[in-house]
């Protein structure tokens, strides 16, 4: 999806080079085609622009990036749509046919092809077939156009040519089609432009000591937050018009097809706000050298997150909370409580929060606490209090821990945690109990809940599938858009509902099928969970939100993101069981039609999993920390097979998300499968085929080596031809890669030779290797019995054994057990930690493929490192080919 940087500073800085390589390289899981970076100094021709093929990370010392020097710096990294990967098509553009700009894009540009020829017809020297340049080319058209029509002397004036560029960008903009951001620079005016058309975007501003005030905006909100933590918030269809020391927003006028004359960009005003996200949020911290592995890592505090605002908060927040309820002087707490809140600058939030501390009622509620809580949960000193806050807002009461005076404004933190975590618990309840009452009501009438999502999304909603059918007897109807446009648009009817599941709240194809719905004028609920709640599904196309809470998430594959997704759907199914039983009991609508030892056994069944919710999270650490040795055997084993099988029994969400981790990351063919379903055509993969990974070839090259040795050795002892020796080993390797009945090549006695020397169904055989498979079950008995029938089937015909399941000696001995004809055969048992419970087993099977996915990543990258292979675009990370975007704040 790219990114796209443009920062300006109010003096020039020599280490403006170094600045630009760290905001990049902060970039590169969006985009690691090429990379680029147009730098300004003071004048308007002092622009010098490098880029080229490659990523941020080697790129920025090989296009000597870190060594510029200037005050504006514009940067784009690039993940190829738009033309092929070249240096012509890296970004930044630099134009100058009819006026001087330079500027980047990220995003897509639809009508590309027919833009060149405009633009090419108008006189337009296009060098390459990237979007990127259209757009540039594109306001430089109509800013061209605007300064024409000013007099002549005024065209240098800044006033003017930031007029004439705002117009410009309007009529660009109604040119452009297509999902995008840019930014754009006037060298003359040194004034710069971010424009947010459909595609992310984030705009902050502040003070460096080195450069001083500064303005930033990039397509990505961590770049941003490497330098302020002070945003502007920009919408869709707005672009912001910014120098070093000041700025303004402007709303873009929609086109509305019926005239060319365009109105003019209306100016916004929207105040500042203080991101709630720090830079460690989004950076990396050892020991961890990879985010998916630190992801991967924090899943046990993600989902305690969930399971922890489910159950009802923090015991800090579930102790204050009756004193809060009985403070009569609670309210004017909570307005400078929140005056705080919306400062942006320190000096003003410093002075808020002592403001807070001094309150009369924000001692006296402190001093009324009881001693033990207000001594053990309030006054106890901590070192670590930044890291142990548990409200949305620990990011910003964070940065008070400096300005503390004393242990009593230590206490108001925690205070001010506990009462923002109260309001986080009730908004976060009322919308769950929302979900209940709207499927209760959908359920009511005889309604159809869908489930639409894309990707690890998707898998997420396949496993929300087993858990409300468990523990809420209800049915789901999980389906991606495009299959849901397909199957289920024409037949939708009032009293459906319809679940989005997304975890940044922007997937274009989603938005695409509630905006269908919406039009439809069908009574349909949209329930939305998502992680960004400001983001379009949430904000925009939604009747209630419930958020996922996992925080940012860095790397391209998703893993706390999707356990958080499956922990609320673990929790929403469990509630809603709850429900439903409620109404069993009071025979209300919308109960079960259940025999009465059914329903003590659901009711014993659900009180039992809220017993054990916070187990989830244990569960989840213990995972990680119990399969490490045999996930590393696992990952050995299978880093450079080139194609592998999941296969689940029951849990197939499980499979398909591994099965998507290891190909994002690892890059070999992987497929996850329900697995019986194995024996319905995929298992003719099994035994010899045509897939050859690195090692069956390195087994075929050696044997291949050893045959030519001997021919060279025969060929000297022997009375041959003196050329008779090249000849034998050429029909000697084209007997494998080119064979023929007989080697027409050689004569009488050289074929003599080669029928002696060569045996090519022997050098072939070096190509035979058991197929990979990977099972999952979990520890129900039927379950099990199922998997054992299917190893031993699979394993004499040819396959490998990877088992990802808790103990059971029927496993262990179908797993490890080589068939007769096959000593060579391999097998690994990754132990879950004992649960007896196969819906614990979506999480602890989950973690597992997650973490061999990320270390055949790391060892198949150290293999084709060690090849000296380049730009293998193997990496846990930033795979090669997908993208992602953090839209969280």
């Amino acid at each position: 999806m790219c990114g796209v940087i443009g920062l300006i500073f109010e003096r020039t800085r020599k280490d403006l080079g170094l600045v630009a390589a760290e905001l990049l390289q902060t970039l590169e899981y969006r985009g690691y085609d090429s990379t680029g970076a147009a730098v300004q100094g003071d004048a308007p021709d002092d622009v010098r622009l490098v880029k080229g093929v490659g990523a941020p990370s080697v790129m920025v010392h090989k296009l000597g990036i870190v060594k510029m020097e200037g005050r504006v710096f514009c940067g784009q990294v690039r993940w190829a749509t738009f033309g092929a990967v070249t240096d012509a098509n890296s970004q930044p553009h630099v134009v100058r046919c009819k006026a001087h700009l330079y500027g980047a894009h990220n995003g897509n540009v639809t009508n590309c092809d027919d833009l060149k020829a405009w633009l090419t017809a108008e006189g337009h020297q296009v060098a390459s077939d990237n979007d990127g340049e259209m757009v540039v080319h594109t306001i430089e058209h109509f800013f061209a156009l605007e300064l024409a029509s000013a007099p002549q002397a005024q065209r240098e004036r800044s006033d003017v040519r930031r007029a004439c560029m705002r117009a410009a960008i309007v009529r660009g903009c109604a040119r452009l089609k297509g999902s995008f951001a840019a930014v754009v620079v006037d060298p003359v005016s040194a004034c710069v432009w971010a424009i947010k058309q459909g595609s992310s975007l984030y705009f902050g501003f502040g003070t460096d000591d080195a450069g001083g005030s500064f303005r930033i905006a990039s397509s990505d909100l961590s770049s941003v937050l490497r330098l302020t933590r002070v945003l502007v918030p920009m919408h869709e269809g707005e672009f912001a018009e910014y120098d070093a020391t000041g700025h303004c927003l402007y709303a873009i006028p929609a086109a509305d097809g019926r005239s060319t004359v365009l109105p003019g960009a209306t100016s916004l005003h929207r105040e500042p706000v203080r991101s709630r996200l720090r830079a460690k949020d989004t950076g990396l911290v050892p020991p961890f050298e990879t985010f998916m592995d630190q992801e991967i890592s924090a899943q046990q505090e993600t989902c305690r997150n969930v399971v922890s605002v489910f159950l009802g908060g923090s015991p800090l927040a579930r102790s204050v909370a009756p004193a809060l309820a009985a403070c009569d002087s609670l309210p004017e707490l909570e307005r400078q409580v929140q005056a705080m809140l919306d400062a942006c600058d320190d000096a003003t939030i410093g002075r808020g929060f002592h403001t807070v501390a001094d309150l009369p009622a924000c001692r006296a509620l402190i001093d009324g606490l009881p001693e033990e809580l207000r001594v053990r949960r309030l006054l106890e000193p901590s070192a670590d209090l930044a890291d142990r806050l548990v409200s949305q807002e620990a990011g910003f009461l964070a940065d008070l821990v400096p300005m503390a005076r004393g242990p009593h404004d230590l206490a108001v933190i925690r205070l001010v945690d506990a009462m923002l975590e109260l309001e986080e618990l009730r908004s976060f309840s009322n919308a769950v109990d929302g979900f209940v009452q709207t499927a209760m009501a959908c359920l009511r009438r005889s309604g159809r809940i869908y489930v639409v999502c894309c990707g690890s999304s998707f898998h997420a909603a396949k496993a929300a599938c087993l858990f409300f059918n468990e523990l809420a007897c209800t049915e789901l109807i999980p389906i991606l858009p495009g299959e849901f446009r397909g199957q289920y648009s024409r037949s939708l009817r009032d009293g459906d509902l319809f679940v989005a599941v997304s975890q940044s709240g922007e997937t274009k194809d989603l938005i695409d099928v509630l905006n269908s719905i919406i039009a439809s004028g069908k009574d349909i609920q949209r329930v939305s969970l998502v992680n960004n709640v400001n983001s379009t599904l949430a904000q925009e196309k939604s009747h209630l939100v419930i958020p996922l809470r996992c925080g940012p998430e860095v790397a391209v594959p998703a893993t706390k993101s999707f356990i958080n997704q499956v922990t609320l759907f673990y929790c929403l199914a469990l509630r809603l069981g709850e429900r439903r039983l409620e109404a069993t009991e009071q025979g209300a609508a919308g109960g079960w039609n259940a025999e009465p030892e059914e329903i003590a056994r659901l009711r014993a069944e659900l009180y039992t999993r809220r017993q054990k919710l916070l187990d989830l999270p244990l569960l989840i650490g213990e995972t990680v920390a119990s399969t490490d040795a045999s996930v590393e055997r696992a990952a050995q084993m299978l880093y450079l097979a080139p194609s592998t099988h999941v296969l689940a029994t029951r849990i197939t969400a499980v499979a398909k998300e591994g099965a998507l981790k290891i190909r994002e990351v690892v890059l070999n063919h992987t497929e996850g499968f329900e697995g019986s379903e194995f024996k319905h055509g995929p298992n003719t993969i099994l035994g010899f085929n045509t897939l050859f990974g690195p090692l069956a070839l390195d087994s075929l090259l050696r044997r291949l080596g050893k045959t030519v040795e001997t021919i060279a050795s025969e060929g000297i002892a022997r009375p041959l031809a003196p050329d008779a020796v090249p000849r034998l080993v050429q029909a000697a390797v084209d007997a494998v890669f080119h064979p023929t009945p007989r080697p027409f090549s050689l004569a009488a006695d050289e074929q003599a030779v080669f029928d002696q020397l060569v045996d090519r169904a022997d050098l072939l055989s070096a190509l035979r290797s058991d197929y990979p498979l990977i099972y999952v079950t979990g520890p129900d008995e039927q379950d099990v019995h199922l998997t054992v029938s299917q190893i031993n089937t699979h394993k004499i015909r040819g396959a490998s054994t990877v088992v990802v399941a808790e103990d059971h000696p029927a496993l262990h001995q179908a797993a490890s057990k080589p068939p007769a004809d096959n000593p060579g055969y391999q097998s690994v048992y990754i132990t879950l930690p004992r649960t007896n419970d196969t819906m614990m087993t979506v999480f602890s099977a989950t973690v597992v493929l997650q973490r061999l996915a990320l270390k055949m990543s790391l060892l198949k990258a150290q293999y084709l490192d060690r090849l000296g292979i380049h730009d293998h675009g193997v990496h846990p990370d930033v795979p090669k080919n997908v993208s992602k975007s953090i839209t969280v704040d």
